[in-house]
């Protein structure tokens, strides 16, 4: 227990600490890789994109946010594994719905973002709201 809360501590400062003072250089690290911040909220703003535009949510899901979404789920496990499991969880309901679209998808991938957005905040990443 003492191990994985500072685990979680060394996480959070290392989220911190990165912040260079300009958010387009900021990185976070998750296991041995150093993740520009921008990337991951880039990948928010993917799903968002794809929640607008669901003729093309299949492409902007798997080129924007795909990779953040397990990089973020990674960097979750030791701050906060229900969290972790959400988006993971949330992530698969979309992923298994982006071959054939039922009416849902559009709400699903809002949700899927909100779920992310939330995870993002748990790292000390702000993204903005997706437009509903």
């Amino acid at each position: 227990m003492l191990r994985r809360l500072a685990v979680a501590t060394l996480a959070v400062l290392a989220v911190a600490c990165s912040d260079s003072g300009a958010g387009s250089t900021r990185t976070i690290t998750v296991g041995t890789d150093q993740v520009p911040v921008a990337r991951l909220v880039d990948a928010h703003a993917g799903l968002c994109e794809a929640a607008a535009r669901l003729d093309m949510a299949r492409a902007l899901f798997f080129d924007r946010s795909h990779e953040a979404l397990h990089t973020v789920a990674r960097a979750l496990e030791d701050v906060d594994r229900a969290q972790a499991a959400a988006l993971l969880q949330a992530k698969e309901k979309v992923e298994s719905e982006l071959t054939t679209p039922p009416p849902t998808l559009r709400d699903d991938l809002l949700r899927l973002a909100d779920v992310y957005r939330t995870g993002l905040g748990r790292l000390a990443i702000t993204a903005p709201a997706c437009e509903k």
